[in-house]
């Protein structure tokens, strides 16, 4: 391994990094966990993260941001336990469907939160049940990760997102479909899967504490960039 350890700068609460310290956990990395408040713009913390967001990553005294970027980085920086196949179509593949989660998934999650209106809500809801199931055919029929038997970009990219459609249920009354008969049957799977794993497990906070966190998408006090970009129906941050 590369010295000096990384420090990984992280929001409890926050989804996106929560990725990054999935795969940190998975790749069986060395770091140090710094917890910080994004919303707090101060001069040292943008001197970390430019747009004053998390996840960062500082490596060697160089900070590499966007949760997918430090992803590949740390795959690429440590090669053990790799996240991303080496045959370029497969890393291709899971980019394409990382992208897909990015573009397609993220974007009604946080719109069923943050919509007034039923109407947009449910909108949102049937958006997203459709797109969930667009990925859930792409996966690998066996699993029980989305590319077979391996964690890998998809799963890390999907797994902090999936693992709060609980408080979608609680706030919406969102939810996947369940049972062997439904078409959501392999995403299911794949979603006690991924659950089940000791980097979910040990990267994620209580059911009570998220709900809580986020009730503030359901009242419209978030003012996250993610939330701005909803509200005004722009690309997210």
């Amino acid at each position: 391994m590369s010295d000096p350890k990384p420090k990984f700068y992280t929001s409890w609460f926050c989804p996106f990094a929560q990725r990054v310290w999935i795969a940190l956990l998975e790749k069986g990395i060395d770091f140090e966990y710094i917890e910080v408040d994004p919303y707090k713009k101060t001069p040292e913390w943008l001197s970390v993260s430019p747009r004053g967001l998390v996840p960062v990553l500082v490596h060697q005294g160089k900070s590499v941001y966007e949760s997918g970027i430090c992803i590949e980085y740390i795959d690429e920086e440590w090669p053990e336990n790799p996240i991303l196949p080496k045959a370029p179509y497969q890393r291709a593949y899971e980019r394409i469907w990382a992208d897909h989660i990015a573009k397609k998934i993220v974007p009604p999650f946080y719109a069923m939160l943050l919509k007034k209106e039923t109407e947009l809500q449910e909108n949102a809801k049937k958006e997203m049940l459709e797109q969930l199931l667009v990925l859930t055919k792409a996966m690998d029929p066996t699993g029980p990760y989305f590319a077979g038997s391996q964690v890998g970009l998809v799963d890390i990219m999907l797994a902090p997102f999936a693992i709060r459609f609980f408080i979608l249920k609680h706030y919406r009354g969102f939810q996947v479909p369940s049972g062997d008969e439904s078409p959501f049957s392999r995403f299911n799977k794949w979603y006690i899967a991924i659950k089940e794993r000791d980097s979910t497990g040990k990267t994620s906070a209580s059911d009570e504490e998220y709900i809580g966190i986020y009730k503030r998408y359901t009242d419209d006090t978030g003012q996250s960039l993610v939330a701005t970009a909803i509200r005004q129906g722009t690309a997210l941050p």
